[in-house]
């Protein structure tokens, strides 16, 4: 798994459990809430920035192998072991599909969009800051998403 998803994957993974835990431990984790929307906003940066990381690491492989006349030994499942056709010139690396970027990066949204609306409801935060912050991760909160208000201890 690329870095870029696994990282999305690891925070969209925690963003998600705030967004579960116990009242307590969720008013406790609204001091850490800047922290965890930088996170957010860094995961899909990474993400955003994928295509042109990978394209400078591609043309610098490709480069490497043209310059110094690189070949290696494939393992062939055909033969047991090294295939008798090499040593070739080694393929160039393989991009992440970008569908799988899109659904990482969509994980991180939708756990994100998740705490802030907890948040909201258990009144540890106003509608302008959920606003703000989802604009910042590049989503919105539709209306129907701030009806419902719990009162503290009962979310």
């Amino acid at each position: 798994m690329s870095y870029s998803i696994s990282r999305a994957a690891l925070i969209a993974d925690q963003i998600g459990r705030l967004a579960n835990q116990h009242p307590h431990q969720l008013a406790g984790q609204i001091a850490n809430l800047r922290f965890w929307i930088s996170e957010a906003v860094a995961a899909i940066a990474t993400i955003d920035d994928y295509p042109a990381r990978f394209k400078r690491l591609r043309d610098a492989q490709v480069a490497w192998v043209r310059a110094h006349g690189t070949k290696v030994s494939v393992y062939c499942d055909h033969c047991g072991g090294a295939c008798e056709f090499g040593p070739q010139a080694p393929l160039p690396p393989q991009r992440v599909p970008v569908e799988d970027l899109a659904a990482a990066r969509e994980a991180v949204r939708r756990a994100a969009r998740l705490y802030l609306l907890r948040l909201y409801r258990m009144r540890l935060l106003e509608e302008d800051a959920v606003r703000r912050a989802s604009d910042e991760l590049g989503f919105a909160v539709e209306r129907e998403g701030f009806v419902k208000r719990v009162p503290p201890g009962e979310g």
